[in-house]
């Protein structure tokens, strides 16, 4: 028990040295063994199929061949890190007193926004060699990771400092985000209205229009049921704005997923699934995929906001921050998806 306690009371420091061993294990593999460490494992899944996906599909170094896309070894791999990540993201905000809630999330919907419509960029070919490589996941996030860090500081300094002129964190925040996103929103405009600087399929714009469709009509009755039964506590959770951006998100991940991939209407498209979670279970049936998804987070908003409620009341920071990333690893995936069909690329 006593050894229990001391390491849960130096947790932190654990954690930093920890982190810093397997960094010195790795450079030192890398340096010694770099066949092994270097060709056999970190080229293979984590730089070539970044290398392969700029390059349009494969990529071979000293005969190591990597595809684009995420294997099963990369995706635990960025899970870990995007946890380790979320927990100092927590700390941090935590020392900041910044509340998380609603309104913070709408203050990072341009980055939210910036991270898929910059890869679909990418996509189109606009950026070029080696800068194309930032635009590529998992390299965006960091990108992305290090805007919002910035701004957030930026905001927090300018807050403390002219408080009484209406400086908040996230008015700056937010237009710190603009910066990114408004450029970006005008070259897929500008592709969608007709001026490419690369090959299309063709624009479908009634992809884009079906989708959007379904994804509202899903959470138009989700709203819908929650409000005729109001007067029931349990089903409040369901009209909750942050609550219905996390269900939509992952709702325009699986339906685009479902109608990009297998195409049900039968409208001449031909895309594949990258991560192999999902992969499987489009593959043993098409709306199974969006239907998990459907269900994955109605018990997720169940599950924080009802059966574990008493237990999270002391942890609303971190309640909220897990849901703005259920969020964005739904609608990311997702809208960028969405613009790639829609801008045919």
């Amino acid at each position: 028990m006593k050894i229990t306690k001391e390491i849960w009371k130096n947790k932190e420091k654990i954690l930093i040295y920890s982190i810093l061993i397997v960094i010195l294990i790795v450079i030192f593999g890398v340096v010694m063994f770099p066949s092994v460490f270097y060709d056999q494992w970190i080229w293979r899944y984590y730089w070539g199929p970044v290398v392969a996906d700029a390059s349009g599909g494969f990529a071979t170094y000293n005969g190591v061949v990597a595809h684009e896309g995420y294997t099963m070894i990369s995706e635990i791999t960025y899970g870990i890190i995007m946890i380790l990540a979320l927990y100092v993201i927590y700390r941090l905000l935590k020392k900041l007193d910044i509340e998380i809630n609603w309104r913070f999330a709408l203050a990072l919907m341009p980055y939210i926004l910036f991270g898929p419509i910059s890869r679909v960029l990418e996509d189109t070919g606009y950026f070029q060699e080696p800068i194309v490589y930032w635009y590529i996941s998992p390299l965006i996030y960091l990108q992305i990771a290090i805007f919002t860090i910035l701004f957030l500081l930026l905001g927090y300094y300018l807050e403390k400092k002219y408080f009484s002129s209406g400086i908040t964190v996230n008015k700056i925040l937010f237009l710190g985000g603009l910066i990114f996103l408004v450029p970006s929103l005008y070259l897929i405009t500008s592709w969608i209205l007709g001026y490419r600087w690369g090959s299309t399929n063709g624009v479908r714009f009634d992809v884009f229009l079906i989708v959007l469709a379904f994804v509202f009509l899903i959470v138009g009755l989700v709203y819908l049921v929650a409000y005729i039964n109001r007067k029931k506590k349990h089903f409040q959770v369901y009209r909750n704005p942050l609550n219905l951006a996390m269900l939509s998100g992952h709702l325009l991940d699986g339906i685009t997923s479902y109608i990009s991939i297998k195409d049900p209407f039968s409208m001449g498209l031909n895309y594949a699934e990258k991560h192999p979670a999902s992969n499987f279970l489009l593959e043993i049936w098409g709306p199974l995929f969006p239907i998990m998804k459907f269900l994955l987070i109605i018990i997720v908003i169940y599950m924080f906001d009802v059966y574990l409620k008493n237990e999270l009341k002391n942890y609303v920071t971190l309640t909220n921050l897990l849901k703005i990333v259920i969020l964005i690893l739904g609608f990311s995936p997702g809208l960028r998806d969405l613009l790639r069909v829609t801008m045919g690329v």
